[in-house]
């Protein structure tokens, strides 16, 4: 069913909503999860690490690169991850809409995230949060609260065109696909989103929370797909990073055969499973992308 207003929201969610107990074993069982998959050990300098970048541009990777980088390991927090932590997530997916779960389990989550920094630095592990920078406020408040800790603070950001960023979510949506035989990751690239993460990057730079503020594009096949760091204020620190950034993504165009191979791989795997919604926005984005590169198939 859709959610007309807050309040249809709200009942909804009451639905779902855990018992303080519940929620104390669940984050318990969380976070001791999260120790051991960050091999995580607390440090004497602890360090946080906001890594960020459009949906669908890869982070995944650049957390691992950061990981490598930290000597005792690191508690990595992965909203998508953590969303599927939620002891009735199974249900409530099969339930709702994708969109629909978001706005369920968004209590849930901020304060599980919450939680997690705050046990987290209270303990002195090291922390990883990943972030699409669409909406910076609250982790401006909560990289403000490690800094207070003594914490050395470092935002890592994968710039990635969006053109880019958007052919990886349909090739993870396909993945999925062939994988599972089903998907409910969105393919739709939020425009408004792309466009306010330099805006995020130099708001952020502005508030002095970060000591360090680095830009990496993705790798390739030569150095197994390894993040590569292209800026650092910390060398450069006359260089804007939101300059930086908007230099480097718009130095990372696609090009046109590239995508063209890519969008007729994609268009195969979606005719097979029959995902009509899909291959129309594939479709649409393919003539976007034609009519300003002026490509023809």
């Amino acid at each position: 069913m859709p959610f007309n207003n807050e309040e249809e929201t709200k009942k909804e969610r009451e639905k779902w909503k855990l018992t303080e107990e519940e929620y104390r074993d669940n984050f318990n069982s969380i976070f001791s999860e999260l120790i051991l998959t960050g091999d995580a050990t607390p440090s004497l300098n602890p360090t946080f690490i906001m890594v960020g970048g459009q949906a669908g541009c890869g982070k995944s990777m650049l957390v691992g690169k950061e990981l490598k980088n930290l000597k005792n390991g690191a508690i990595i927090i992965d909203q998508d991850i953590l969303r599927t932590r939620h002891p009735k997530s199974k249900q409530i997916q099969d339930t709702y809409t994708e969109r629909e779960e978001f706005l369920l389990l968004k209590r849930y989550l901020d304060r599980l995230i919450n939680d997690i920094i705050a046990r987290s630095s209270d303990e002195g592990f090291n922390l990883i949060l990943e972030s699409a920078l669409r909406s910076v406020s609250k982790f401006v408040i909560n990289t403000k609260e490690v800094k207070a800790k003594g914490y050395n603070t470092k935002l890592s950001v994968l710039a990635v065109s969006p053109d880019e960023a958007n052919l990886s979510m349909f090739t993870r949506f396909c993945a999925f696909l062939e994988s599972n035989g089903d998907c409910r990751r969105n393919t739709r690239l939020d425009n408004d989103s792309v466009n306010k993460i330099p805006i995020n990057i130099g708001q952020m730079d502005s508030m002095g929370i970060f000591d360090d503020i680095s830009i990496s594009i993705r790798g390739d096949k030569t150095n197994n797909f390894e993040p590569i760091q292209k800026y650092t204020q910390r060398e450069t620190p006359d260089m804007s990073p939101e300059v930086m950034y908007r230099t480097i993504v718009k130095d990372e165009r696609i090009k046109p055969e590239e995508f063209k191979k890519r969008y007729v791989e994609l268009r195969t795997v979606l005719e097979k499973y029959h995902q009509d919604t899909q291959l129309k926005r594939l479709d649409e984005f393919w003539q976007s992308f034609s009519s300003r590169t002026e490509v023809s198939r």
